[in-house]
């Protein structure tokens, strides 16, 4: 949308007065006089109307930032997957003297060996679960916080599929534990190196949308997304982190401050599959129905605070306290970097 079209849309607030009447508007280049007097002020009419706040802001599409990785033991670097590879739950993420690093998806990292029956915690579960979900132990046993003979069977069974020695150990370079399966980034180590360094940059293996904003977006906010080709899908929410304070020298109502980032998910990972590039993501506020709206040069701030509007009846004007809907410089903020509508 153009800045003008921005303009024409947002220039309105909405204002808590009643009836309808007609107010001056306020500011702007005063009419000179002429031989027959003074030209009458311009006015315009309060009209009741709907109100459905939405903002546009522009989005990246892609697979977000890449998040770096290190090897959990030292050695020498031996394998590395290709920029670009997927890798899920079971997939080898990198190689140390040889020994695989294998992701298991889960919110506890292990740490520590587990190498005896009877070691209880959620890293356990982590490895239980994991163990179950990949074929090598049993469904029930995935749901117990307690590493069993059963366990340790099933780690063998798993460390035989790897090629690996089985001792029905699990110790802390041979897993990685992660939220979900990844997208390998940029493949920073290299073979034959020492193993001492970030190794890998990995991101999600599903498209995702990032965006600034000027302030918080709640997680678990619903947006709709409009793609480059034209189509629409939906999308939440994921996260939103704020940014270290900067000078924004595009802010036309002055100050520095931060900028939120916010990361989406796509509702239908299938809709983004083959698009990349910019989208438009509108996020709706709140609606108000039946309300009372004027321009926003209607509005004269007061000493004491707040505004008023200058209504005239008659030949005569008075000053109307009136309350805001919504703050005209957060107003003027959002037509700066998006656009809300009335």
């Amino acid at each position: 949308m153009s800045r003008k079209g921005i303009l024409i849309t947002a220039g309105v607030l909405l204002v808590a007065v009643a009836g309808a009447i007609v107010v001056i508007l306020a500011g702007g280049k005063q009419s000179s006089a002429t031989a027959s007097g003074p030209e009458p002020a311009k006015t315009t009419t309060v009209v009741k109307t709907d109100l459905s706040l939405a903002q546009d802001f522009s989005g990246t599409l892609g697979f977000g930032e890449e998040t770096q990785l290190k090897a959990r033991s030292a050695g020498t670097v031996t394998w590395l997957p290709a920029s670009g590879a997927k890798i899920g739950r079971g997939g080898v993420l990198y190689k140390v003297d040889n020994k695989p690093a294998v992701l298991f998806i889960g919110g506890t990292p292990t740490y520590r060996k587990l190498d005896a029956p009877g070691i209880k915690g959620p890293d356990v579960k982590v490895v239980n679960q994991n163990l179950a979900d990949m074929g090598y132990h049993s469904k029930s046993a995935g749901n117990s916080d307690t590493f069993t003979a059963a366990s340790q069977a099933a780690v063998k069974k798993w460390q035989k599929a790897l090629k690996v020695e089985e001792t029905g150990i699990v110790d802390l370079p041979d897993v990685v534990v992660l939220p979900a399966p990844v997208r390998i980034g940029a493949v920073t180590a290299q073979l034959g190196t020492s193993a001492d360094g970030q190794l890998l940059g990995y991101t999600s293996d599903v498209k995702v949308v990032t965006m600034q904003a000027d302030s918080a977006i709640a997680t678990g906010t619903k947006v709709d997304i409009s793609l480059p080709d034209g189509s629409k899908t939906t999308g939440v929410v994921a996260a939103a982190a704020k940014g270290p304070e900067k000078q924004q020298e595009d802010n036309p109502v002055g100050g520095g401050g931060s900028k939120t980032t916010v990361t989406i998910t796509v509702d239908d990972p299938a809709a983004v599959a083959n698009a990349e590039g910019s989208v438009t993501v509108k996020l709706v506020g709140s609606a108000k129905s039946g309300v009372l709206a004027v321009p926003i040069g209607a509005l004269l701030a007061v000493k004491e605070g707040g505004y008023a509007l200058q209504v005239v009846t008659g030949t005569t004007t008075k000053l109307v306290l009136v309350q805001t809907a919504c703050s005209p410089t957060a107003l003027l903020r959002s037509v700066a970097r998006g656009s809300p509508r009335a």
